[in-house]
């Protein structure tokens, strides 16, 4: 029975110099059944199935952030798991309420969780995914979600990572976004040791949007890998990339973003921003914004702003009775908040901001 992954993931469109050593990462992961999950729908209209994968429409899978060689294996394991796929569907024309999936997971566990999205014509979702164990646990933890949007639809994707400091675990999205449809994708990624995420947007339709709003907080001897792809294809269509992120101690990061504009997208917009503030001159940063153009009447921005807390901010909270440590909680509490603020769940939010508190008093 296969339930390992091992394989190159987060690979970008386009490859740079190998010595960087930033063109891909290596993810080795170890799965062996479906993680439990509590399930909050408030609106019996939309509706929720279980199918095994076997059963699930394989017709309909599209490329997930981690990659295609990361899918096949992924779907293997699965399979050879009986790891079932939650598959939810969005009625056209409907307006839903929030929908949360919460994952608690034992110290010791070995598990993931495939989700599929539909939302259907016109529609308008949220949907709320959110990892979390205690503290000290460890373990393995894996999820795949997939969003198919309609045209004119609307989803709102939010991923929320609390996991304990010996996990290892990774979150890989993929969307197809079609005419006038709409996804934003919010995610935190403050938990686990070792973690691997992927976000890949295609904009197959004329005027179709992606939003991705990226938070990360990584400490100790951790370490994150991110790669964010949108693939515009449709006319008029647009893209942003709001990225947030702290690195304290000895921690590691991999950050990608690529906003290809593909043959056809004209009058197509995107823009990529990434923000590190540096806590450690012993962290490792590494980041790769890149703009991929075949079309010549687009407008694409890109950029990273990389530094340390600054001596003039430091120096003015001090003078309102500060000091330099409790300074630093604050301005990485505003970085967080400034990703927190768009989750619509109040109490995700305080549970959020008290794993924040735990981290920082470590």
């Amino acid at each position: 029975m296969a339930t390992i992954i091992d394989t190159a993931v987060n690979q970008p469109p386009i490859l740079t110099w190998n010595h960087l050593d930033i063109n891909r990462s290596r993810l080795e992961a170890r799965l062996e059944k479906e993680a439990g999950f509590s399930l909050t729908m408030p609106d019996d209209e939309l509706d929720f199935q279980r199918l095994l994968p076997e059963t699930a429409e394989k017709a309909a899978r599209i490329e997930s952030g981690l990659g295609a060689s990361f899918d096949a294996q992924f779907d293997a394991v699965t399979k050879d798991a009986g790891i079932m796929v939650g598959k939810f569907i969005v009625p056209a024309g409907f307006s839903a309420k929030p929908v949360r999936l919460s994952y608690n997971l034992a110290d010791g566990s070995f598990s993931a969780a495939d989700t599929v999205i539909y939302a259907e014509e016109g529609s308008s979702s949220i949907f709320i995914l959110d990892f979390a164990s205690l503290r000290d646990a460890g373990g393995s933890f894996g999820s795949r979600i997939t969003v198919h949007t309609g045209k004119d639809a609307v989803v709102h994707l939010v991923t929320v990572n609390l996991l304990g400091n010996g996990f290892s675990c990774f979150n890989s999205v993929g969307a197809k976004v079609e005419d006038g449809a709409y996804i934003a994708c919010t995610q935190l990624e403050l938990g686990g040791a070792q973690v691997h995420a992927g976000t890949y947007a295609a904009l197959t339709g004329n005027a179709a949007r992606f939003n991705g709003r990226l938070g990360y907080m990584v400490r100790a001897e951790h370490s994150l890998d991110v790669n964010y792809v949108s693939r515009q294809e449709g006319r008029g269509s647009a893209s942003t990339m709001s990225v947030d992120g702290v690195l304290a101690d000895k921690a590691k990061k991999t950050w990608r973003g690529t906003i290809d504009f593909r043959k056809g997208c004209a009058e197509s917009t995107g823009d990529e921003q990434e923000n590190v503030l540096l806590l450690s001159p012993d962290v490792v940063n590494k980041s790769l914004p890149v703009i991929l153009c075949d079309e010549e009447a687009v407008d694409g921005r890109h950029g990273a702003s990389i530094g340390r807390l600054g001596k003039e901010l430091l120096f003015y909270m001090q003078s309102r009775g500060l000091d330099a440590a409790t300074a630093q909680k604050l301005v990485v509490k505003a970085k967080m908040e400034s990703v927190c603020r768009h989750i619509p769940d109040a109490q995700l939010v305080e549970a959020i901001q008290n794993y924040i508190e735990g981290a920082l008093a470590t």
